[in-house]
């Protein structure tokens, strides 16, 4: 059933201005572009944390394993000092090595990892 209208400003109030509606609009894809910038700040944030956790965790294990590493080279070599040495040897070896590679392969994979996380 079509509705009727005794005066032209009846009709007018009765349909839904379009600039209200256009600012509905934007006020929403505000606030919703908000929550998103949040949501990713939240899982970059998490991502962040439990990646400095679990660095402390692989260097504290470094650390332990190290001595351990050191104090059976000494056993084996006779001396303790050259245990410690070779151990230190091996972990500048393994620095040196990391150092002169780091642009083809460590700072691709954190580029990779920080956009996956963001685009997750």
């Amino acid at each position: 059933m079509e509705k009727t209208y005794t005066s032209l400003s009846e009709e007018k109030e009765s349909k839904p201005n379009i600039a209200d509606l256009g600012i509905d609009y934007i006020e929403t894809y505000y606030q919703l572009t908000l929550l998103q910038i949040n949501k990713k700040t939240a899982d970059i944030s998490a991502v962040a944390s439990f990646t400095m956790v679990g660095a402390l965790v692989c260097l504290v294990t470094a650390i332990f394993l190290g001595i351990g590493v050191s104090l059976w080279l000494g056993k084996i070599t006779g001396d303790v000092a050259v245990g410690f040495l070779l151990t230190g040897a091996l972990a500048l070896i393994i620095f040196l090595f990391l150092f002169f590679t780091r642009k083809k392969i460590f700072y691709p994979f954190v580029k990779n990892l920080i956009i996956k996380s963001m685009y997750e």
